[in-house]
């Protein structure tokens, strides 16, 4: 017979086994795919339907999931929509990165992006659309590989090392596009450029006809906390032009950097009259 210290640890173990498999089940709405059936997520994390369906029901009924009555497929729910929300607002690189985006946009024309590092892939925090605007299928809070991405390739290029070879080497390089290069040789030789330069460029490799230009934000140790990039239609900025669009977003990195603890920013020209008018976040 359990002792009553046995049978509580017993308990214990089995409410964190739940607990673990109502956050993996969540976290599938996470990604690209807009909607999940019972059955697929079931055979998605290896268990029984009526597991899945009991925890689906669960964040249904407090509104962190949807399910469609017609079709039974459960989608992200309005009640993910307010807890995430509330980590824009609380978030100190997001808050102080709103005007410094709104800024680039105005004088650029281009969309603005920021980005940071979550696990293995590159996650898309914000975006600011600007008047040239392409519909590229990403939007906030998407992911895509870490190598495939000129935010990625930033990240890759001021992190350690070593966590950058483990990252290129975690999983198969995959393509998102025809022109996505994943040889990592490649990659690895294009990061060792960013390194010197302080910006990536590419064009068609994660959208066919978009462009993508991004620097990096740093932090107080020196260390890349996010990218600030933009995003154009691949015909309007012509490649002999993407320097100075660099230098441009070297220029608000900075400021950013600098809000972030960041003492000395070392691309770009350092205009003082560009952080004077850009405002600050609240």
């Amino acid at each position: 017979m359990a002792t009553p210290l046995k049978a509580k640890s017993a308990e214990g173990a089995e409410t964190m086994k739940s607990l673990r498999l109502s956050l993996r089940l969540l976290l599938e709405f996470a990604g690209e795919q807009r909607d999940f059936g019972v059955g697929e997520l079931a055979e998605r994390c290896g268990v029984s339907k009526g597991q899945v369906s009991k925890v689906l029901e669960a964040f249904s009924d407090h509104g962190f999931l949807a399910q469609d009555p017609e079709t039974r497929r459960y989608s992200v729910g309005v009640q993910s929509y307010a807890l995430g929300s509330r980590f824009l607002v609380n978030d100190r690189l997001c808050r102080a990165a709103m005007p410094v985006m709104r800024d680039l946009v105005t004088r650029t024309g281009h969309s603005a992006r920021l980005s940071v590092l979550k696990g293995n892939q590159v996650l898309y925090l914000i975006g600011l659309e600007g008047p040239l605007f392409v519909d590229t299928g990403w939007r906030a809070g998407t992911s895509l590989p870490v190598h495939s991405t000129t935010a990625g390739r930033v990240l890759l290029a001021f992190m350690e090392p070593k966590l950058a070879q483990q990252l290129l080497s975690a999983s198969p390089l995959r393509a998102v596009t025809p022109h996505t290069i994943t040889e990592r040789a490649k990659i690895e030789n294009i990061v060792a450029r960013v390194r010197i330069t302080g910006y990536a460029t590419q064009r068609n490799e994660t959208t066919p006809g978009l462009g993508t230009i991004a620097v990096p934000i740093l932090g107080v140790h020196q260390q890349a906390i996010g990218t600030l990039g933009i995003a154009f239609p691949s015909h309007v900025v012509l490649a002999s032009d993407e320097a100075d669009i660099a230098d441009q977003l070297h220029q608000h990195a900075r400021i950013l950097s600098q809000r972030m603890g960041c003492t000395v920013y070392p691309f770009g020209r350092n205009e003082a009259a560009v952080g004077q008018r850009v405002p600050r976040g609240k």
